[in-house]
């Protein structure tokens, strides 16, 4: 009769043979009788199947539990990884032998020519572990069963090799291999990507049993742990090796990087120049009057006046060497280049010594704060944090925030690591730490998004009255307020030179906008925008008024020796306020409606006086003649001029003398025509404020000494057609009888080689060509 399962399936049968009593044979009540007996044994049964299965799955758990554990304890070789897979594989699916294949990494293709194996390992029960040879893997039966799962990703068991007409073929032994096989279960190892990374076989399941469905599946789920196990043990020894390549990158990069010996020699032979030689404790100092070499120089005497090198024992030799090797290290770009490091140094410089900080610094912090300073745009290029994250720069994945902060602190700490340059070397392993630790901090303050962040409780502290600034977290947020005023403190220094400063800043970021339009496609923001360029003032105005007037304030209420860099900072704001304020009187003059009208007003007020002067305007493809009468003092005697001298006339004395000019309405109507030439004329006026704000200076004081005022007529040619006024001088003369030094945008980037005198003023001008110097449209307005 059949035994069944609660569910009435059969899972046995019993049978009873020979009845020993009566008839001998079995009645209807013998039958019910063995049946309801059976009840019970089905029940009884079922339930030791279900027992028995537990206590399989639990075994079969501690197996891969056991396994995952050991895989994961030995990721650091991979031989030793697989001797611990094949042994466990033998316990447990209880085979005589279990060999494992290693395909060549990684393996993203399927097809057979493709695929090889790196290495094979193959353990036979009772005998040693072994590594196969290449010969091995080409040419053995087993080899060839690998090739095959591994190029078909599927799981092979064979336990009838001699009917298996797909495969036998393969099995045949070519008469060196003893080993009688009998039946051989193979699957893929797979990693997290679904990709073949080897293969696992067992052989041969003991006391001649076969491989069943609930081996396959103990070995496919042993197999993920040997994938997870192989995969992690090949990228730990990936990054094994890539960390070598770095230690040899960092050998040659370390040669490279650090300062050569001629160069240490040389600078380290040049006398330091004093302090007070430089005005190095000025806030209006001015690093356009040094040579590299003297900045350098400049650089290790401020570490001499804090008497840093005394106190930490530091050779001249190695801090030239690290200061040269810090110059080295910043890349030829518009602005964030080693001068702009060099003037946050100073800055610091002065806060410490002429504002007073330094008596809540100690010398730990003194040190921190001028590395911090040097090193803080390490390696810079050109773009900021946000370029980074869209470019999807290396940098970017290394930090996910503060990008080029930490990239310039890593630089800074290679620098300080390189044989030759590390000034702390004499410190104690506490003290290097902490003035490491400064060092990062403060080089990490100098992001604008943290200083956001952490503005307000500094306010906070300022407004509490905070004197003593003894508690390290309250330090370390002065320190990095202190940074970030000095990373910008070009925006305090006197207006000649803030000028100049501002037009290297919006060149860099005009640079980094012309990448993202031409090259990412995407809209720069309006700092960035070339396009934008006229807006600069407002653009300063906006940024003095949101970053820097909050911050000078806050740190001028900390000490009251910091006030000059408040007061240097309203006065560019005001300055800059009134550019903004020309530029858009400007705008509203040269909107289409505006000029009209004042043409229309010019063209009629000229009419009577052409006709009554019978001038004469002629007009060219490529010449344009005036006459233009000039005017002159009654009570001046005019004196002989010849024609040369006539020539060589100072251009400000017959700008001064020129009353109205007598236009030819023809010209007038074509200038107005090219409105190109309208808005190019609208970018040099802008540019051209302060020679124009000299020459109302120079008026009054040659109206005074004026000798000889001549009136004469003077014939202007000019090539371009849309120039036909009077030209401004672009070089008047100085009261020392030296002309002023300009800067064309064309050598604005080469500024900062250039030794300029402190003295002069820069001034950036857009198309001078010879002697017709700016757009004559000037005399107009």
């Amino acid at each position: 009769m059949p035994i069944l399962n609660r569910d009435n399936v059969a899972i046995g049968v019993a049978q009873i043979i020979n009845k020993k009593t009566g008839t001998h044979e079995f009645t209807a009540k013998d039958i019910n009788v063995f049946r309801n007996y059976l009840t019970f044994c089905g029940l009884s049964l079922s339930n030791a199947q279900l027992f028995e299965l537990s206590i399989q799955e639990y075994k079969k758990n501690q197996l891969l539990l056991n396994l995952a554990r050991n895989l994961f304890r030995e990721q650091n070789d991979l031989e030793r990884l697989v001797h611990k897979i094949t042994t466990e594989s033998q316990g447990l699916m209880q085979c005589a032998r279990c060999c494992v294949y290693i395909l060549d990494w990684p393996v993203t293709s399927n097809k057979l020519e493709d695929i090889h194996f790196s290495k094979g390992f193959d353990m036979t029960y009772g005998e040693e572990f072994k590594v196969t040879t290449n010969d091995f893997l080409e040419n053995s039966r087993y080899g060839k069963i690998a090739y095959h799962v591994a190029k078909t990703m599927e799981t092979v068991n064979l336990n009838d090799l001699m009917n298996d007409q797909a495969l036998a073929h393969l099995l045949i032994s070519n008469g060196d291999d003893t080993f009688e096989l009998r039946n051989i279960l193979s699957v893929p190892i797979m990693d997290s990507d679904g990709h073949v990374i080897g293969v696992s076989q067992v052989m041969n399941k003991l006391n001649g049993r076969i491989f069943t469905e609930d081996d396959v599946a103990i070995i496919e789920a042993f197999s993920v742990f040997c994938g997870l196990g192989i995969h992690n043990t090949r990228q730990y020894e990936n990054v094994v090796r890539l960390t070598a390549k770095q230690n040899v990158a960092f050998e040659v990069l370390s040669y490279h990087v650090i300062a050569p010996d001629e160069d240490v020699r040389r600078v380290s032979q040049i006398s330091i120049p004093e302090a007070n030689q430089i005005r190095l404790y000025s806030w209006e100092f001015n690093d356009m009057i040094l040579t590299d070499d003297e900045t350098v120089l400049a650089s290790v005497r401020m570490f001499i006046e804090l008497d840093l090198p005394k106190t930490f024992r530091i050779p001249n030799d190695i801090i030239c060497r690290w200061v040269l090797s810090v110059k080295k290290n910043y890349r030829p770009v518009i602005y964030h280049n080693w001068r702009h490091a060099f003037n946050v140094a100073q800055t610091m410089f002065s806060m410490l010594t002429t504002g007073g900080m330094n008596v809540c610094m100690s010398d730990l912090e003194r040190m921190g704060l001028l590395i911090a300073c040097l090193s803080h745009d390490l390696d810079h290029r050109g773009t900021n944090n946000a370029f980074q994250a869209k470019v999807d720069a290396p940098l970017a994945k290394l930090y996910t925030t503060s990008t080029l902060e930490h990239h310039h602190f890593d630089q800074c700490i290679m620098i300080l690591q390189t044989e030759g340059n590390n000034i702390l070397q004499a410190l104690s392993a506490d003290d290097y730490k902490l003035v490491v630790r400064y060092i990062e901090a403060a080089i990490v303050s100098t992001d604008l998004a943290l200083y956001f962040r952490k503005r307000g409780e500094f306010q906070k502290l300022v407004d509490a009255n905070e004197e003593h600034w003894e508690d390290p977290t309250k330090k370390e947020l002065l320190r990095g307020m202190m940074m970030t005023a000095c990373d910008v403190a070009a925006i305090c220094k006197p207006w000649e030179l803030q000028q100049v400063v501002a037009k290297l800043v919006a060149s860099e970021f005009f640079q980094q906008g012309d990448i993202e339009r031409t090259q990412l496609h995407v809209e720069p923001i309006p700092m960035m925008d070339r396009e934008k360029k006229d807006e600069l003032p407002k653009m300063q105005v906006g940024f003095i008024d949101s970053i820097c007037l909050p911050l000078y304030k806050m740190l001028s209420d900390v000490d009251p020796g910091l006030n000059p860099l408040f007061e240097g900072c309203k006065k560019n704001r005001d300055n800059w306020e009134k550019l903004q304020q020309e530029h858009d009187k400007l705008k509203s003059l040269w909107s289409d409606s505006a000029s009209q009208e004042v043409l229309r007003k010019i063209v009629e007020a000229s009419k009577p006086e052409l006709q009554a002067k019978n001038l004469v305007s002629s007009q060219s493809e490529s010449t344009v003649s005036l006459k233009v009468i000039k005017t002159t003092n009654e009570n001046s005697v005019p004196a002989p001029v010849s024609n040369t001298d006539t020539k060589s006339i100072n251009r400000e004395q017959q700008t001064t003398t020129v009353t109205a000019p007598i236009l030819d309405p023809t010209l007038i109507t074509t200038i107005h025509a090219n409105k190109g030439a309208i808005g190019t004329i609208r970018g040099q006026i802008t540019e051209l404020r302060h020679d124009v704000d000299q020459l109302r200076a120079l008026v009054k004081n040659r109206k005074r000494s004026a000798i000889d005022n001549t009136n004469a007529t003077h014939i202007i040619t000019n090539e371009a057609q849309s120039q036909i006024l009077p030209p401004i001088s672009s070089r008047p003369p100085s009261s020392n009888g030296t002309s002023h030094h300009l800067e064309s945008k064309s050598n604005t980037n080469n500024v900062n080689r250039a030794s300029v005198s402190h003295h002069h003023h820069h001034h950036h001008h857009i198309g001078q060509s010879g002697a017709a110097g700016h757009s004559s449209v000037c005399t107009i307005i």
